[in-house]
């Protein structure tokens, strides 16, 4: 059997949607700060993206405490609300931080099985230059509350930015700050031209073939999403995003997914995302026809309790195919590979990068892949030519 894993972000989508709104949500910020003019380039967010830093909602939230705590420089009164609206502050005579020289720090890069935001928080509070103990306090309970729209004002302006002040109350139940229509229906573009496009669902036709979406994205999961603890809202971004790609019909493993497992397992929401064996093991599953609960519960079973059942016989041989602008999802299905050798499944690994960025080839290739300007170029050099 064959199968194809695809990220989304950067992958099957140019990710304009949530890179625009994390570039307005920091500019958003940075003004209340009182700084001038900031706004993100498509390098900062690449260099992010090549940190492992791929979720805007972390680094919206990390740009935020580098921004406080560079303001903090002159004015130590300076904070931040939970929840709009934002400050108005006296203009800072200070130039913001550079964020690529942040995130490019060892602090950033290392260890790579620590979540991001745990990264960021070391790092920030490692140099030890705040005005006080509550400070340092403000900075983690920004970045703590990241990813919750009862945590951080920049989750909330993300959110609202990238569904549109309507959905964002329908969804939230929020009142909306920015009356706007929402990039996520506007901005994303898919990266397969028509006729890529109806060579890959060729492809995918025949008989052995299979193909999954492996994202951190949101998305409903099985539970059609039901809030979790902690705040957080489940949203349609992954089904929206699979409809933009023209790719509607594959099998999403999204965070929605990976949450509704970790519920089950009574492990915080985040648990089983990539790089997590986890991850690319019940999208492999789901690729080979296994429906996606069934599929999440499996792959918990193998990589948790070592329990192997019969169904993993159907990945016996295979060949798995990921396509990936980010080294986590590589590492979560080397990691797959590792967990299903060590029970007796042979599993083929194909390691595909596709970004046209340095940084991010770069971190792609550390992982073991091999990089692609584009996911065009990466399907006809693994299996287009061959197998159409």
């Amino acid at each position: 059997m064959k199968i194809l894993l695809f990220d989304m972000d950067g992958v099957l989508l140019e990710p304009r949607a949530y890179h625009r709104a994390l570039s307005e949500t920091v500019s958003l910020v940075a003004g209340a700060l009182g700084f001038h003019a900031v706004r993100l380039s498509r390098e900062d967010i690449a260099c992010f993206e090549a940190a492992g830093v791929t979720n805007e909602w972390d680094s919206a939230a990390i740009c935020a405490a580098l921004l406080l705590r560079r303001a903090w420089q002159a004015d130590p009164s300076r904070r931040l609300p939970p929840a709009p609206p934002l400050p108005q502050n006296t203009p800072l005579a200070l130039d913001p931080p550079d964020f690529q020289d942040f995130f490019r720090a060892p602090a950033m890069r290392a260890p790579a099985d620590l979540p991001p935001l745990e990264r960021a928080e070391r790092a920030l509070l490692a140099e030890g230059n705040l005005p006080s103990p509550q400070h340092a306090q403000t900075l983690r309970e920004l970045l703590q509350g990241a990813r919750s729209a009862a945590g951080a004002i920049t989750h909330r302006l993300q959110q609202e930015l990238v569904l549109g002040s309507r959905s964002f109350t329908e969804t939230y139940g929020l009142p909306p700050a920015l009356n706007v229509p929402g990039y996520l229906h506007s901005e994303d573009r898919p990266t397969l031209d028509a006729a890529s496009n109806e060579r890959l669902k060729e492809w995918l036709r025949t008989s052995g073939h299979g193909a999954a979406v492996l994202t951190n994205r949101p998305s409903l999961g099985p539970d059609g999403g039901q809030a979790s603890p902690g705040g957080h809202v489940d949203t349609p971004e992954a089904e929206i995003g699979l409809r933009a790609a023209g790719l509607q019909g594959l099998p999403i493993l999204g965070a929605g997914e990976l949450r509704w497992l970790a519920g089950e397992r009574g492990r915080p929401p985040q648990t089983f995302l990539k790089p997590s064996p986890i991850h690319a093991l019940a999208a492999l599953l789901a690729a080979a026809g296994v429906p996606v609960p069934h599929a999440l519960r499996l792959a918990a079973a193998l990589a948790l309790d070592g329990e192997r059942d019969p169904l993993w016989e159907r990945l016996q041989g295979a060949q798995a195919y990921i396509f990936e602008d980010a080294a986590k999802g590589l590492a979560s299905l080397r990691a797959a590979q590792a967990e299903l050798a060590a029970r007796g499944v042979a599993l083929e690994a194909r390691l595909l990068g596709v970004t046209d960025s340095r940084e991010k080839a770069s971190a792609l290739r550390e992982a073991g892949g091999l990089v692609f300007a584009s996911l065009a170029e990466a399907l006809a050099a693994a299996i287009l030519p061959r197998d159409r």
